[in-house]
């Protein structure tokens, strides 16, 4: 039973690796893999590690890279190296990733990286010098929030620990524009609040050396769950940062970190109040984004209502940031993050529109955009979602006119203009060009 665990975790991870999709008959799905000669080579080697060993398959719980067996090229000498990720529960070290190299003989074990606690969080493969060398950078976890980054040479299949910290968490991105990677790591203090802060690590030689360190927010009691984003800020040069936001109170914070003056510098930081003020908001389904494509990472700041109206649901206004920390409003948006999609508003409609949502009847949902007089509001505009197998005909359908915005095979997006109404300075046209479906991956660059 371990063996064919063994082919089939293996033949499984082949499968991720070389893509692709084929047909079997039933009986052939329940026949054990047929491996590849080199994999199975491969395969027999793992099999050497696992059995009488007590060791067990133990992949990373998060992250790109999450499959027991991986296929990396370290070395960058065009050849892929296995490597398989084990706990071995009596070891003093009980996490083992096992590194196989291939040889003209097969695979076979070129190094062991081993680490203490109770799982391996996350792995990913970064070149953090000049050399085609590819580093582990490794989250061991220690327990629930706790976790222990460590970095990992194996040049020449020698392992050798060049950082050892611990780590809320991590990315890595060339901050200073030096043409090398570096690691900036998320120190999150819990108890006080007043010392988290982000570490930068450089490359220097064989070593990797702090450079620079930054504070976040003070009070923050935790990090909003993937919010530590990679992106540019606005300037005659894009520059290269960190965008970390936080829980802070009943809200989020976020906190934007450049290289500036030879070192890493919190960009957003009010040095009095100790806290990023401007870029403090209320809980919103809205993350960073590349709202307006210009490669620029945006901040949304949730917008009420005219006053009088309802509240909800809000607008989002999108702000740019410089490297001295200055706001640029990009647009203001309204998103319905129920059904996936966004409109951004002409800027004379901010203060005078308010925004509703209704399902009218079932496989039909409304946004309606009504012009606020002070005492209520006037539909000028509303947007359907249409679902159901009479989709077709109820897009025509209507007071008005309306017109297609986006169609797939079980959806319609279409909008009309109310007769008579004012039509906010838009025609469908420009309707069209407000309205987009909303990305899967809010992040400029992951």
């Amino acid at each position: 039973m371990r063996k064919y665990g063994v082919a089939l975790c293996l033949a499984l991870c082949l499968m991720g690796l070389l893509g692709g999709c084929t047909f079997q008959a039933v009986d052939e799905l329940y026949a054990l893999p047929k491996l590849p000669g080199d994999y199975q080579n491969l395969q027999a080697k793992i099999e050497e590690v696992t059995v009488g060993s007590g060791a067990e398959y133990s992949a990373p719980l998060w992250g790109s890279y999450t499959q027991p067996v991986q296929f990396q090229d370290l070395d960058g000498d065009g050849t892929l190296e296995a490597l398989a990720f084990f706990k071995v529960p009596a070891d003093e070290k009980p996490l083992k990733i096992y590194i196989f190299r291939l040889t003209g003989d097969g695979y076979e074990v070129g190094a062991v990286v081993e680490g203490d606690g109770t799982a391996v969080y996350s792995i990913s493969y970064e070149n953090l010098n000049a050399t085609p060398t590819k580093e582990l950078v490794v989250s061991w976890q220690k327990s629930t929030d706790v976790n222990t980054l460590a970095v990992y040479s194996v040049a020449k299949y020698e392992v050798s620990e060049l950082l050892n910290t611990p780590c809320t968490a991590f990315n890595v991105v060339d901050i200073n524009m030096d043409n090398h990677q570096e690691l900036l790591v998320i120190q999150l203090d819990t108890v006080e609040g007043s010392s988290s802060r982000v570490d930068c690590y450089g490359a220097d030689k064989a070593a990797l050396t702090l450079t620079g360190s930054a504070p976040l927010s003070q009070g923050i009691t935790a990090l909003e769950s993937d919010t530590t984003r990679r992106g540019y800020l606005k300037g005659e040069v894009a520059t290269p940062g960190l965008y970390v936001t936080s829980v802070l109170g009943d809200g989020l914070v976020t906190d934007i970190f450049a290289w500036k003056d030879e070192t890493l510098k919190n960009v957003t930081l009010n040095a009095e109040t100790g806290v990023s003020n401007s870029t403090v908001r209320a809980r919103d389904k809205a993350k960073p984004a590349d709202i307006n494509g210009d490669d620029i990472l945006e901040l949304p700041v949730p917008l009420g209502q005219p006053v009088g109206a309802s509240i909800v649901p809000t607008l989002d206004a999108w702000y740019q940031f410089g490297i001295d920390g200055a706001a640029t409003l990009v647009c203001t948006t309204y998103h319905n993050f129920d059904d996936g999609w966004y409109f951004t508003l002409p800027e004379d409609w901010v203060g005078k529109v308010t925004v509703t949502t209704d399902t009218a009847v079932v496989g039909e949902k409304r946004t309606v955009f009504g012009r606020w007089d002070g005492e209520k509001s006037n539909t000028f505009l509303t947007l359907y979602r249409l679902t159901g197998p009479n989709r077709h005909m109820r897009a025509r359908l209507g007071e008005g006119e309306r017109f297609t915005l986006f169609a797939d095979d079980t959806t319609i997006y279409c909008a009309e203009f109310m007769p008579g109404g004012w039509s906010g300075g838009l025609d469908q046209a420009a309707v069209k060009d407000r309205f987009k479906i909303t990305q899967a991956d809010w992040s400029v660059a992951g």
